[in-house]
C-alpha cells in the first residue's frame, strides 16, 4: 500500500476497521456468533436468528430514539444490553438471569472477546502510520462504533499498536457519526484542527472520504475488497447448511460409538457455558470418569477465542469407597443407612470393603468364629451377626480411628488442592446419576459444592451448599429436564470414561501414600479398547470446533445433531457395536465388589416373554442397554417396536 501525505499535513485522522485491522468475517457475523454464545450461557429459550434479530430490533429502536433527539441514527451498547435484559425478563424466555449489572459486564466482554477474535492488523496501513509517527505527526482514530472508546483502545492494545495514536474518536460517545459528517465536527473542534493539514485515511467512501473533504479536510481512500465478508453472512445465515456441516462431522468420522463421543462433546460445551455462568475460576474432575473429561474440557476450552473466560482444571482423587468412611459421623443406629438402602443385599466381607475397614477382617472373624463373613445376604442390616459386630468394642475402636485419620487426610489433600483458591463455591464434574462422591466430599469437608453432571436420577441429596446439575438429563424431584435419550445407555458413560489407573481405595498422608485399587484385567481393557476410543473421540472435538470458529452455533444446532445421530445409534447399534459392548465386564467397587457382564444371555426367548408379560417394566427397565439385551435373550426384533415407542415418546416431550 502506497500512502503519499503532503510535507503540509500535521495531523492524520484514520479509520480503524478495514483500514487498521481486518475482520475475517462479516461484522453482523460477530453479533450472531455472540447472539448463539448468550443463547448458551443463559439457556434463552430462541434461536441464534431469533435473538439476533431481537438485537437488531433493539438497536434500530435506540438509533430511532437517538435521531428523535437531535442526534446522529447512533447507540450505546450498554443502551442495547439493558433493553435486551429487561425484553429477556419481560418475555421469560431465559432460564436464568442475573442483576443486570452482571448481565451487561458478561455482554461486554463476550463482544470483546468475539470481535478480537475476528481481528487482525493490516501491517502495511500500520508500518505506513508509524513512519509517519517519527516524522512528528500527530494520528488520532477516528471510528463508527457501537462499543465505546475504551473499547477500541482495548483492541489497539491487545494488538500492540496503541502508542501510534494520540487519541481516539468514537461515534458511540456523542452520537456523532462520520456517516453524518458530525463526527468529524466534534473531531475538528476539540482538537483545534486546521482542516488544510489535516488528511482522514479509511476504506469507505461516504463516511471516509466524502464527508471529511466536505469538511475541508483532505482524505485518502483505502478500498477494501467486501466479498468476502458478504460470503461469510450469506454462509451464516443458510442455516440449514450449517446445520449439515455439524451432521456431517459425526456422520464422516466414522467409528464405533461415534455417536457417544459427540454426546460428551455436548456435555462439555454446556459443562464450559454453566461454569462461565457462575463465574467458577476452578473445577474439580472427579477421579476415574474425569481424566478424560479433564482433557476433554481442557480440549474444547483451547479452541475457544483465546480472549474468552477460561476455568483452571484439576484432577481429584476420589471415589465413593474413599470418601464414604471420611464423612461418617460417631456410630449410631442410624450410621449405615444410606450404604444399607443401597446396598443391603451383601456379606459382611463387602461391608467391611465399603468402609474400608477390611483390612480388619482376619481379626473380627476371630472374635466372631460363628460368622460367616463370606456369605451373601438378603438383608444384612436384619442380620444378628451384624448387629454384634455394629455393638463389639473392638469394632467401635477401629471405627472411630480410622473414621478420624481418614477425614483428616481427606481435608488435608482438599486443602492442598483448593486452600490457596479462595473460592467460595467448590465447582466439581463427574458422570453422575446420584452423586453420592460430592454427598460425601460435602459431609467431610464442609465446603459448598456445585455438581456438573451428564444426568442426575430422582432420589439425590441436594441442598443449600449442595448443588448438583444434570447437564445432558435431570430428574431431581421428579422432574424430567433434558433428554431422557441419554438415559437409556448410562452403562455407556462409564464404560467409554475410564481411567488409566486403578479406584482409590484410601487417603495417605499426601498421594504419594494413597491406595489403589489395581485390576490388572480391567487396566487391560481400558489401553486396548477405552483409550482408543477416547483418542477418536477427541479427534472428532477438532471437527466441531472448526465449525464454531467460522459459524454462528448455539446449544441448538449442536444438540439436534447429536441427539439425531445418539438416538438411532443407541436404539439401533450396529452389529460391531453389540458386540464389543458385550464382552465387556464392569467391575463394581463399592457395595457388591464384583463383575457385571452387560451382554450374557439371560433366558430363552419363552421364559423372556413370560417375563415381559407378568412385569414387563422391570423386565426392561433392568437391562444395561436395552437393545442387547434384546439380542442377548434372543428376541432381538423388540429392539424396533421400542425404538418407535421411544422416538414417538422424545418426539412429544420436546
Amino acid at each position: 500500500m502506497i500512502v503519499t501525505i503532503a510535507d503540509n499535513i500535521e495531523t492524520i485522522l484514520v479509520d480503524f476497521f478495514d483500514t487498521v485491522v481486518e475482520r475475517s468475517c462479516h461484522p453482523e457475523v460477530v453479533k450472531r456468533k455472540w447472539a448463539a454464545a448468550l443463547v448458551d450461557s443463559y439457556r434463552i429459550c430462541l434461536s441464534v436468528e431469533d435473538l439476533y434479530a431481537l438485537r437488531l430490533r433493539i438497536e434500530a429502536g435506540l438509533c430511532a430514539s437517538s435521531q428523535m433527539q437531535g442526534d446522529d441514527a447512533e447507540f450505546r451498547y450498554d443502551d442495547m444490553s439493558l433493553a435486551l435484559y429487561y425484553e429477556l425478563q419481560r418475555a421469560q424466555i431465559a432460564a436464568r438471569l442475573p442483576e443486570s449489572d452482571t448481565f451487561l459486564a458478561f455482554c461486554r466482554d463476550l463482544e470483546l472477546a468475539i470481535e478480537l477474535s475476528v481481528q487482525k492488523p493490516i501491517v502495511a496501513t500500520l508500518d505506513m502510520l508509524r513512519a509517519e509517527k517519527a516524522k512528528g505527526r500527530r494520528i488520532y482514530l477516528v471510528s463508527d462504533f457501537y462499543l465505546d472508546q475504551q473499547s477500541i483502545v482495548y483492541f489497539a492494545k491487545c494488538h500492540g499498536f496503541d502508542d501510534i495514536f494520540d487519541g481516539f474518536f468514537v461515534s458511540s460517545e456523542n452520537k456523532r457519526t462520520k456517516k453524518e459528517g458530525r463526527a468529524y465536527d466534534v473531531v475538528i473542534a476539540r482538537l483545534g484542527l486546521n482542516v488544510k493539514k489535516t488528511i482522514m485515511l479509511g476504506d469507505n467512501a461516504h463516511s471516509d472520504v466524502a464527508m471529511s473533504t466536505a469538511r475541508g479536510l483532505f482524505a485518502h481512500h483505502l478500498p477494501v475488497d467486501q466479498h468476502r465478508y458478504d460470503e461469510s453472512l450469506l454462509a451464516d445465515r443458510e442455516r440449514l447448511a450449517v446445520e449439515n456441516k455439524v451432521n456431517r462431522v459425526i456422520a464422516e468420522d466414522n467409528f464405533s460409538f461415534n455417536w457417544v463421543s459427540s454426546a460428551i462433546y455436548l456435555f462439555t460445551r454446556r459443562l464450559y457455558w454453566s461454569l462461565v455462568i457462575n463465574q467458577a475460576k476452578n473445577v474439580y474432575f472427579f477421579a476415574r470418569e474425569g481424566e478424560f473429561l479433564q482433557k476433554a474440557f481442557d480440549k474444547f476450552q483451547a479452541s475457544l477465542p483465546k480472549n474468552f473466560s477460561r476455568i483452571t482444571s484439576h484432577y481429584m482423587y476420589v471415589s465413593r469407597r474413599a470418601t464414604y468412611l471420611p464423612s461418617l459421623g460417631p456410630l449410631s443406629g442410624s450410621t449405615f443407612n444410606k450404604l444399607l438402602y443401597q446396598y443391603g443385599s451383601c456379606s459382611l466381607t463387602a461391608f467391611l470393603k465399603s468402609i474400608n475397614l477390611d483390612d480388619y477382617v482376619s481379626e473380627l472373624k476371630v472374635r466372631f468364629p460363628q460368622v460367616d463373613f463370606e456369605e451373601q445376604h438378603l438383608n444384612i442390616a436384619g442380620l444378628p451377626a451384624f448387629s454384634a459386630l455394629i455393638d463389639d468394642e473392638f469394632f467401635k475402636a477401629i471405627y472411630e480411628r480410622e473414621r478420624k485419620e481418614q477425614n483428616i487426610y481427606l481435608n488435608d489433600y482438599c486443602d492442598s488442592l483448593m486452600a490457596e483458591k479462595h473460592d467460595e463455591w467448590v465447582h466439581v464434574v463427574d458422570v453422575g446419576w446420584k452423586g453420592s462422591i460430592q454427598d460425601n466430599l460435602v459431609k467431610a469437608t464442609q465446603r459448598n459444592m456445585s455438581g456438573y453432571y451428564f444426568g442426575i436420577l430422582d432420589g439425590a441429596e441436594t441442598h443449600k451448599n449442595n448443588i448438583k446439575e444434570g447437564l445432558l438429563f435431570d430428574h431431581q424431584w421428579g422432574q424430567r429436564l433434558g433428554d431422557d435419550m441419554f438415559n437409556e445407555f448410562r452403562a455407556g458413560f462409564e464404560v467409554f470414561m475410564g481411567a488409566s489407573h486403578g479406584s482409590l481405595k484410601r487417603y495417605g498422608v499426601d498421594i504419594d501414600n494413597f491406595v489403589f485399587d489395581h485390576n490388572d484385567s480391567e487396566l487391560a481393557f481400558f489401553y486396548e479398547q477405552i483409550a482408543p476410543f477416547q483418542e477418536r473421540a477427541l479427534h472428532q472435538f477438532n471437527g466441531f470446533s472448526k465449525i464454531e470458529r467460522v459459524y454462528s452455533l448455539s446449544d441448538h444446532e449442536i444438540s439436534k445433531a447429536v441427539k439425531k445421530f445418539y438416538f438411532r445409534g443407541v436404539m439401533l447399534p450396529s452389529r460391531v457395536e453389540r458386540e464389543k459392548f458385550s464382552l465387556i465386564k464392569h467391575y463394581e467397587n463399592f457395595g457388591v465388589f464384583n463383575f457385571s457382564s452387560f451382554g450374557q444371555s439371560k433366558r430363552s426367548p419363552l421364559s423372556y416373554f413370560k417375563r415381559l408379560v407378568r412385569n414387563p417394566r422391570h423386565t426392561i427397565g433392568s437391562a444395561w442397554w436395552k437393545p442387547l439385551d434384546f439380542h442377548a435373550n434372543g428376541v432381538w426384533y423388540l429392539k424396533y417396536p421400542y425404538f418407535l415407542v421411544k422416538k414417538i415418546k422424545f418426539k412429544g416431550a420436546k
